[in-house]
């Protein structure tokens, strides 16, 4: 009697032999899936990254607006005078107070 070759063997020679095309896509097929799973995670992530960045760029127009509001209502005439005369006791000075500076063009430099 012949001895019989191994299952295991006999499977490997025809997987070798006969089997080399589907077992070759069947690898392009899980390694193409594994790209897959980790573009949709890495477009997850830059998406959500993305919505972070978009909601702190809204805040800051918000802020950006509210500075430009307080800077409008701190530079008015009024204000600045209330300041110049509450904080440094400044007043507008008289007709007779007033002095007018001239300055020679011959004397310029």
């Amino acid at each position: 009697m012949e001895p019989r070759p191994s299952l295991a063997k006999q499977i490997r020679q025809d997987v070798l032999a006969i089997g080399k095309l589907p077992l070759g896509l069947l690898v392009a097929v899980l390694l193409s899936a594994i790209a897959v799973v980790s573009m949709t995670q890495s477009t997850r992530s830059l998406i959500a990254k993305q919505d972070a960045l978009l909601e702190q760029r809204e805040t800051l127009e918000v802020e950006w607006r509210n500075q430009l509001l307080e800077e409008n209502a701190l530079s008015e005439h009024s204000h600045v005078e209330a300041v110049a005369r509450e904080d440094f006791g400044m007043i507008r000075p008289t007709s007779d107070n007033e002095v007018i500076v001239k300055r020679s063009l011959s004397n310029s430099r």
